[in-house]
């Protein structure tokens, strides 16, 4: 299998840092270029609250935009081609949509590995993108 484009889903959690850290020496072995997506769940449902959710939301936005940047600035300071990405919407959803748009080759991505109940309640984003992926699906266990 070749490996030239991968994408990488994260939601700047300390499991997706990890995630990355380990994951660029392969990629630039691989010259491969890495795409980095970060998906916001918006709530449509306005209320008394919308105004202040926008506010709220324009601030992820902000931040997000800030720390894909970052992502991009310390893959291309590796000598890896890197973008950013950033989508609205179920992150599985978004995930599955892109591999499928950009022709990626592989998806790398943290799980948190629930089992049981947890599970059950939290459901699993990296088993949803493991079983609608148009390409194979890399997923690094956390704690």
């Amino acid at each position: 299998m070749e490996v030239k484009k991968i994408l990488m889903p994260t939601d700047f959690s300390e499991l997706s840092g990890k995630t990355i850290q380990e994951t660029l020496p392969m990629v630039k072995q691989l010259e491969a270029e890495v795409i980095f997506l970060h998906v916001l769940e918006r709530l449509d449902h306005p209320d008394d609250m919308t105004a202040l959710f926008d506010e709220g939301y324009a601030y992820l936005m902000d931040r997000s935009k800030a720390l894909l940047n970052d992502l991009v600035v310390k893959a291309k300071e590796e000598g890896i081609e890197a973008e950013g990405e950033l989508k609205n919407g179920v992150p599985y959803i978004e995930i599955v949509g892109l591999a499928e748009k950009m022709e990626v080759d592989l998806i790398v991505m943290g799980t948190h590995g629930r089992k049981g109940f947890n599970h059950l309640m939290m459901g699993s984003q990296a088993e949803r993108v493991i079983r609608n992926a148009p390409c194979s699906v890399m997923a690094m266990k956390g704690k």
